[in-house]
């Protein structure tokens, strides 16, 4: 519905408007007004009903009161109020009749022959007893209105009347009038048609005044809105001209001050957008720069703490490896005083040893004593060998010379020539032997005396070793201490180290961070390159004429 209204002018909608608001007004015409009317006129009908006839009831009252007052007999008041009702008129032509409770019609004025008759049989149109039932109303309530169908006096035609009734007591009359349902229906037609008259002069006007409107409104916003399509066109030279002081007019006015502004606005976009794409480019391109300063040194701090985490590692191997040298040391003190204490039961055993050496070279030097002797008796025994092989030699001639009788002297010198012989090969043996003897106790007391030597050497060797390795011991002290206060600096240095290159990280992730942030400045500020393009080319759309002169 709302983009229907869209499509329309405003001079349309305007009549649309008015139709909407004139439409309700027809159909609550029929619907509501009219039935609402009918209704009040009716209310207001019977309302008129019951007051004339508490008039006509007060006129009773009064000729009641001149019988009580003793100025007329019953009778004659009777016949004297009866002929005032007969002539006494309301609305023009609306009458009063009335009759009593047997009933009988005591006056009308329309209907004289049945004055004094009984209206018990009279019946509408509809078969109704109408007095009958106005006596029973009178009798049950005093007062009350009913609907009947009666003929209009001149008409032949019947027609729904209301009637309006009340009893007056003292007299046992009921006084009555009534209305034709038709007067009313007429009096709404007329109404209607006076409506309707009023709204077709409504809708007359409504024209009339949407002509003047369209003249004093919808021509100027017309004119308006041709001046905003120039306007957006990139026309900032034109003006609407402004012929009322009314809203309208105040509205061309703003119009007129807003292209104004929008001119200067225009001519500062343009101005700006030239100076903001000088300063992205020079922002852009110190971003640049910035950006690979910063990500060189990210990198330079990466290396760093690549270094300064591998320095903190070797810090780390090399205090691990001091610690390994100081137990290594102290482990080669532990061994050199054991090798001290070793080489101090070796000197006992070489002092030892030399004591058996020296007495072992005595003893040597009595065997070469010993072994003289045996040569000594050696030569003595081959001096006997070769005079008892002579004595043989000897005693074999003898024998020879003596025959038979000194076979045996052959035998016994033969034996004892093969004894000598074996005891000169003894005595040769024994004194190869005892040469041989000689030579190896000379050599072992020439070694025994070298050994000697070297033992005693060995000894003073043995002593140095001791006081040397009680140096050493000491020494691998002093370096275990030492080697052990490198590695403990060591250690604090190689936790320094990683503490260092944890923050060299931080520095370099803080770095990237400003890398990326600088990444993103430069990406803002090539954005900002392409807005400021953009808002120049939104900004050239208007008439350069225009963008040059100032207002």
């Amino acid at each position: 519905m709302a983009l229907a209204l869209g499509r329309h002018s405003l001079l349309m909608k305007l009549y649309i408007a008015m139709g909407v608001v004139t439409l309700p007004l027809l159909l609550l015409h029929p619907l509501y007004v009219l039935p609402t009317v009918r209704s009040q006129l009716h209310k207001d009908r019977l309302r008129t009903m019951q007051q004339v006839v508490e008039t006509a009831h007060g006129v009773l009252v009064h000729y009641e009161e001149r019988v009580r007052r003793g100025e007329l007999t019953t009778a004659q008041a009777q016949s004297q109020a009866a002929r005032l009702l007969q002539g006494m008129r309301y609305d023009g032509n609306e009458y009063f009749w009335v009759s009593d409770l047997e009933p009988r019609l005591v006056m009308h004025p329309h209907l004289p022959k049945m004055v004094g008759t009984s209206v018990k049989d009279y019946l509408d149109a509809r078969d109704k007893a109408v007095f009958v039932d106005i006596a029973e109303l009178a009798r049950k309530q005093g007062a009350g209105s009913l609907e009947y169908y009666a003929t209009r006096p001149g008409e032949t035609e019947t027609q729904l009347k209301q009637s309006y009734v009340k009893l007056f007591a003292p007299w046992g009359w009921v006084v009555g009038t009534g209305i034709y349902v038709q007067d009313i229906n007429s009096e709404v037609q007329v109404l209607q048609k006076r409506l309707v008259f009023a709204v077709l002069a409504a809708l007359g006007l409504v024209g009339l005044v949407g002509l003047a409107f369209s003249r004093r409104v919808v021509h100027p916003v017309r004119a308006l809105a041709d001046a905003a399509h120039r306007v957006a066109r990139g026309d900032l030279g034109f003006k609407v001209p402004v012929t009322s002081t009314d809203e309208v007019g105040r509205l061309g006015e703003a119009f007129n001050t807003m292209v104004s502004g929008i001119r200067e606005t225009v001519h500062g976009i343009a101005d700006v957008a030239v100076s903001t794409v000088a300063d992205a480019d020079r922002i852009r391109h110190s971003a640049d720069i910035l950006s690979q300063a910063t990500r060189e040194q990210s990198e330079q701090l990466q290396r760093l703490a690549d270094a300064v985490q591998d320095m903190s590692r070797d810090l780390s191997h090399g205090a691990q490896r001091a610690l390994n040298t100081a137990e290594s040391a102290a482990k080669n003190g532990r061994v050199a005083q054991e090798g001290g204490e070793t080489v101090e039961h070796a000197s006992q055993k070489i002092s030892e040893i030399v004591q058996v050496v020296q007495r072992s070279a005595q003893m040597v030097a009595r065997l070469q004593a010993s072994s003289e002797v045996v040569s000594q008796m050696l030569r003595l025994i081959q001096d006997v060998s070769n005079e008892t092989n002579i004595l043989a030699v000897n005693t074999a001639i003898e024998a020879a010379r003596a025959g038979e009788h000194g076979k045996g002297f052959s035998v016994v010198a033969s034996e004892v020539r093969k004894l000598a012989h074996r005891s000169r090969e003894a005595v040769q043996q024994i004194e190869f032997l005892l040469k041989q003897n000689h030579e190896d106790t000379s050599a072992t007391a020439t070694l025994m005396r070298q050994g000697t030597l070297k033992v005693e050497e060995g000894m003073r060797l043995s002593s140095a070793t001791g006081e040397a390795l009680s140096r050493i011991v000491t020494g691998v002290r002093e370096i275990y201490t030492k080697v052990g206060d490198m590695a403990n600096e060591g250690t604090r240095q190689s936790t320094a180290g990683e503490n260092i290159a944890e923050r060299i990280k931080s520095l370099s992730i803080n770095s990237l961070e400003a890398v990326a942030g600088v990444e993103q400045i430069a990406q803002a500020v090539v954005d900002l390159h392409a807005q400021a393009k953009q808002l120049r080319a939104l900004a050239e759309r208007f008439s350069t004429q225009h963008l040059r002169e100032r207002p």
